[in-house]
């Protein structure tokens, strides 16, 4: 299998509302060598408003987002999806990644009518550097330079981190310059800590993940919050019946016994807090559940260990509440108002998966027609905003009216509905940073261009 590392660089951090302005990809064979690269930049959406910070940090000015000489995001998107699926079947891997630049390509695909799955299914699989980064910090401290930032704190930051390891990262925050980074960093990883390496990359897979908690057998758990890990001995102990993906996971340096006895609403309190008992790892984003002989002393005897899980895992009624509990502690999420909000909200009917696909080969008068077909509402108001943004003239007068009106009230913002960045949101971002003195001529270029779209 190859892999195929990837980055962008977006319009903010927002997986909602914010969009990609620049994504490049390097395939490797098996051993990490290089096989190809790609990189494509696009304009930025005119209804999207970029964080000032973002477009600092990227170091993209006004006239780069709107410069006539590069593709449309429409185009770009159509043109990232067919070389990822020119280099599928795959793993798609990069730097936290199943956190943001994945979300974020999904959004890209799903709002431009393309398979928002491509880098899960037909044969491809997913990783994260930073999943490996964590664990490897954690479990083989000494086989990677942890830097320390500007709050004296450690971080895993990729700016930091792969120039702390003897990567020289000048061009940071550009996305080829971040991927090669990137690959460093699994290299070295992989030759430094190859036990890390051989016990999470399995993971990828969230049948091997789901296998190996409800196995019975007791595990070494490596997560992070706020940039804090935690490495506990742990056991499987449930899986929600509405989200197969979210598994339950008890903490074997506590007690069962009184956990044992718990009802269900005893137990959602048991999953909250920085000292819960049962912690949940989701299958689908490998998670570091690794082998027990890879962590540190836990203060427990092993037999001990041994003892309590087997006490939970033959425990079948309490796994039973556990998965109540992991499906009250989670519930589904409340209807969104806003066509982006409403990704998961179910799978195209193979007629529109069908339409979708002939979108993309039709005219724009062919293309006008068809999106008025589709069975899924959330397909034809995305079909007809992506004409409306290409070839508005094609649309009927009253349509384009109706969206030029949704343009305005996304740059101004709607009362009661949370739709993106406004204007004036970047606006008084942008003062606040200006107030640090840091680069006031980039500050003073985005003034007057974001200035210029109130007008």
């Amino acid at each position: 299998m190859t892999y195929v590392f990837y980055d962008t660089e977006t319009t903010g951090t927002d997986t909602t509302f914010d969009r990609i302005l620049q994504f490049a990809a390097i395939r490797t064979d098996a051993d990490l060598n290089e096989l190809d690269r790609f990189e494509i930049r696009c304009r930025l959406l005119p209804h999207v408003v970029p964080a000032p910070g973002a477009l600092l940090a990227t170091r993209v000015t006004p006239a780069m987002l709107m410069d006539p000489g590069l593709p449309t995001h429409y185009e770009a998107m159509l043109t990232i999806a067919q070389k990822l699926c020119e280099w599928s079947p795959a793993i798609f891997i990069g730097y936290n990644t199943l956190a943001f630049d994945e979300p974020l390509l999904r959004q890209a695909f799903y709002q431009t009518l393309q398979p928002i799955y491509l880098t899960n299914t037909n044969g491809n699989q997913r990783a994260d550097v930073l999943r490996l980064a964590q664990a490897t910090a954690a479990l083989s401290p000494n086989a990677i330079t942890v830097p320390i930032n500007h709050n004296e704190r450690p971080t895993l930051k990729l700016d930091m981190l792969a120039p702390a390891n003897g990567f020289a990262h000048e061009n940071a925050h550009d996305a080829l310059a971040d991927v090669e980074a990137t690959i460093y960093m699994a290299r070295l990883i992989r030759d430094r800590a190859p036990a890390v390496w051989v016990s999470l990359m399995p993971l990828i897979d969230k049948a091997e993940v789901q296998a190996r908690v409800l196995s019975g057998q007791p595990l070494c758990l490596v997560q992070y919050h706020m940039g804090h890990p935690t490495v506990l001995p742990v056991v499987g102990c449930g899986q929600s019946p509405d989200n197969p993906t979210m598994l339950g996971v008890f903490d074997l340096t506590k007690d069962p016994e009184p956990i044992l006895q718990m009802d269900v609403h005893g137990l959602v309190k048991a999953m909250q807090g920085p000292d819960r008992a049962i912690r949940i790892v989701t299958s689908n984003k490998m998670p570091a559940v690794v082998d027990l002989g890879l962590g540190p002393d836990f203060g427990v005897p092993d037999a001990e260990i041994a003892r309590r899980a087997s006490q939970i895992v033959q425990d079948g009624p309490f796994a039973a509440r556990v998965g109540q509990a992991l499906a009250q502690r989670y519930p589904p999420w409340p209807a969104a108002e806003v066509v982006e909000a409403r990704m998961y909200e179910g799978f195209p009917s193979r007629a529109d998966e069908g339409r979708m696909q002939a979108f993309h080969g039709a005219t724009w008068p062919e293309r006008v027609e068809l999106v008025e077909t589709f069975e899924d509402d959330r397909l034809r108001e995305l079909g007809r905003r992506i004409v409306f943004l290409e070839q508005p003239d094609a649309l009927r007068p009253e349509l384009r009216r109706g969206l030029e009106a949704w343009l305005q009230n996304r740059l101004e913002g709607r009362d009661g509905v949370v739709a993106g960045r406004t204007l004036g949101d970047a606006a008084a971002e942008l003062e606040e940073l200006a107030a640090d003195a840091g680069n006031q001529g980039a500050i003073n270029a985005i003034r007057e261009w974001l200035c210029s779209l109130s007008l």
